[in-house]
């Protein structure tokens, strides 16, 4: 259930209110108000999530329509109190126009929107070089990827260009920043050693093309539900799209800051395979280096 509170002329508060009961509304009010030099109608409307979209539609026509929408589920009851449990089970799928609208907001500002990319980095980056698990759970959660790729998808879906364009700057942008950061870090502190979890980065599976998948309908289920029927939090599904991007990003960096990193990794990773003192190396990790080891390109 969303609030919206319509302000039309005066004289024109009925008409709202007749299209608003068309459309199902509930707790319905109207009183004479004034906005700046003139006298308005004050419509206050609760109406169910499918249907705001549509009640919008329907009151285009109407002049100097100004139109405030709180983005929160609200409960509207009405007695008797043994009807209430009925009354507030509305949890619809929110309306394409609240979800376009809030993939809008979330754009944010640059400076903030960079700076997560670049904490993001440099959590990644300590994650890797300590094999600390955590920590690129924690660089998952903070990464600002999910938010300009389901952008990206809602201005596909919408045909809307301006969106679209400057939602792939933002995307590459943060991936940039994440791989500029991790490989400044390891400029920096003379990094030479390729970590079990490096390796075990690099390793990748043929299963893994289903992440981003999932995570995309992840992603799109979080955008449509209602905040009162979603069992997860939107933290949650962006941590599930930075899972794929993260930790590669900053894998990218460490391993691309000079032309040494591949002759290291070689030499590092091809010493623990026949030693066997790295148990954790997988089947597919030890068949990368032995083509390494053997010169052969894959």
């Amino acid at each position: 259930m969303r609030q919206l509170l319509i302000q039309v002329p005066r004289g024109y508060g009925k008409d709202v209110l007749d299209t608003a009961k068309a459309h199902d509304g509930a707790n319905l009010s109207l009183v004479e108000a004034t906005g700046g030099n003139q006298s308005i109608d004050l419509v206050t409307i609760h109406v169910s999530n499918r249907k705001v979209e549509g009640l919008l539609e329907a009151l285009e026509g109407i002049p100097n329509l100004q139109i405030t929408l709180n983005p929160r589920g609200v409960l509207s009851l009405q007695p008797p109190a043994e009807e209430a449990a009925q009354q507030v089970t509305d949890v619809a799928a929110r309306s394409p126009i609240e979800v376009f609208l809030s993939g809008l907001q979330s754009v944010g500002s640059w400076k903030g929107f960079l700076g997560y990319a670049a904490a993001a980095g440099v959590v990644v980056w300590i994650g890797l070089f300590t094999n600390t698990t955590y920590l690129l759970v924690a660089a998952m959660l903070i990464a600002p990827f999910a938010g300009p790729a389901m952008n990206v998808a809602l201005a596909t879906a919408r045909g809307d260009r301006h969106l679209l364009g400057r939602s792939l700057v933002r995307y590459f942008a943060a991936l940039i920043v994440a791989i500029a950061v991790a490989a400044f870090l390891s400029f920096v502190l003379r990094q030479q050693v390729i970590t079990e979890q490096m390796a075990a980065t690099s390793a990748i599976s043929a299963v893994a093309v289903l992440l981003p998948i999932v995570a995309g309908a992840a992603g799109a289920l979080n955008l449509v539900q209602s905040e009162r029927s979603s069992l997860v939090s939107g933290a949650a599904t962006g941590m599930l799209v930075a899972a794929s991007l993260a930790p590669p990003a900053g894998l990218v960096g460490m391993a691309g800051r000079d032309g040494s990193m591949g002759s290291n990794h070689q030499r590092g990773v091809c010493a623990a395979a026949a030693t066997g003192r790295d148990q954790s190396l997988s089947s597919d990790c030890i068949s990368l280096v032995w083509h390494f080891c053997s010169g052969r390109t894959l």
